[in-house]
């Protein structure tokens, strides 16, 4: 009896020497300004495909609102490690480091459509232009996640059909100069709030609207606070995710596939979604009382491409517009 103990002994101690160890599980934090109930269920799908392909080695806790910080801060920590990841705008890019070419991403139809701007993200004329910011911005680009509904006006009060009808009012936009010059010229007056105090301020009158896509406007209830949607269709964009390049190089080969393969199946299922998601938000928008206006378009377009003439060479490299738009 005692031989066949210390034997069964030696033997569990052996099995359990030749036992794989569990792998160590890696929590990754990710940041994105948006309301949460805007690009959370994105940010949700993309953890979850990222579980499953890991085998729940890598797991991704996302803090929406702007929990982690605004755009710059969020830039900035991915070298002083506040954060390990972000979900955000494709245009946001024009706040990183070396990302001074981006801001043509934010100059007003810049893109003749959606299909225009899928295009240029997968062009080599983008991937050229991300490889300096990853260096300089000390991130990875992990991949284009997701369509975003074309950028509208909203306004509480006033109907807006041509640009002079935006003379005096307060609108709340992107911190970037394309965008805020334009709105300068339509004759409105860009004012900064951050993404999670924009409903309070629309509703206290700091502010008297806004840009962004129908699916935002509804999801993040803007419609109880503001009256009439402009459908100016004047910003192209998706998000995408990005991940500090010290974070990325500490996971394994195939982690780091994983993440690049769940961008694009995330990708596959967030941009129908959205784009499905913005054309119900207009139906529903017309449901709670919101005007949808659909002006003649030419004099925004002329009005921005006048203000922006004198960008090109400055906020991006001469002759960028012209290799975009020759894009296909």
């Amino acid at each position: 009896m005692r031989r066949t103990a210390a034997l069964g002994l030696v033997l569990g101690l052996l099995a359990g020497l030749g036992a794989a160890p569990a792998a160590a599980q890696t929590t990754l934090k990710m940041a994105f300004v948006a309301p949460p109930p805007v690009w959370g269920p994105i940010a949700d799908r993309y953890a979850q495909i990222v579980a499953q392909k890991t085998g729940d080695q890598v797991k991704i806790q996302s803090f929406g609102g702007g929990q982690l910080g605004s755009l710059p801060q969020n830039y900035a920590g991915f070298k002083t490690g506040q954060i390990d990841m972000m979900l955000a705008d494709c245009g946001s890019l024009s706040l990183a480091k070396g990302g001074k070419d981006f801001n043509i991403l934010f100059a007003p139809y810049a893109f003749r459509d959606q299909q225009h701007f899928r295009a240029f993200m997968r062009s080599p004329l983008f991937k050229e232009m991300i490889a300096k910011s990853e260096v300089e911005g000390s991130f990875k680009y992990v991949g284009y996640v997701s369509d975003r509904a074309p950028r509208q006006l909203s306004t509480s009060k006033t109907r807006v059909m041509k640009p002079e009808d935006m003379k005096g009012l307060k609108i709340r936009v992107p911190e970037t100069v394309t965008i805020t010059h334009t709105f300068r010229a339509w004759g409105a007056a860009p004012t900064p709030v951050a993404a999670a105090e924009l409903y309070l301020a629309m509703k206290q009158g700091v502010v008297d609207g806004q840009d962004n896509g129908f699916d935002a406007i509804a999801q993040a209830k803007y419609y109880e606070v503001q009256k009439y949607v402009t459908k100016i269709d004047y910003v192209q964009s998706g998000l995408m995710v990005l991940i500090s390049a010290d974070r990325w190089s500490r996971l394994g080969p195939a982690q780091q596939q994983a993440l690049l393969e769940a961008a694009a199946e995330t990708e596959a299922w967030a941009s129908p979604m959205t784009n499905e998601s913005a054309a119900k938000s207009i139906a529903f928008l017309k449901q709670q009382g919101v005007e949808i206006v659909e002006p003649d378009l030419t004099p925004f377009r002329k009005a921005a491409a006048d203000a922006l003439a004198k960008f090109d060479g400055d906020l991006w490299s001469k002759g960028l517009l012209e290799k975009i738009q020759a894009v296909r």
